[in-house]
């Protein structure tokens, strides 16, 4: 994975300006990117995906007025 920001699940969430996970999330979430990291990338029985947070919900994409 590259240097720089990245989107999380967090980006698109309903509760991102309040939730009280969002940190532990972050943390962890840089904690599995730092051992995907170590290890090779010839692993292809491993699927490398990003935690899932029992309590997102995704924000609606459409605005009404």
């Amino acid at each position: 994975m590259g240097e720089g920001v990245r989107e999380t699940i967090c980006t698109s969430c309903v509760h991102r300006e309040v939730c009280v996970y969002k940190q532990t999330y972050l943390e962890y979430l840089g904690a599995c990117e730092k051992m995907r990291g170590d290890y090779p990338d010839d692993i292809s029985f491993i699927e490398k995906s990003d935690p899932n947070c029992i309590f997102h919900k995704k924000r609606s994409d459409v605005a009404f007025r």
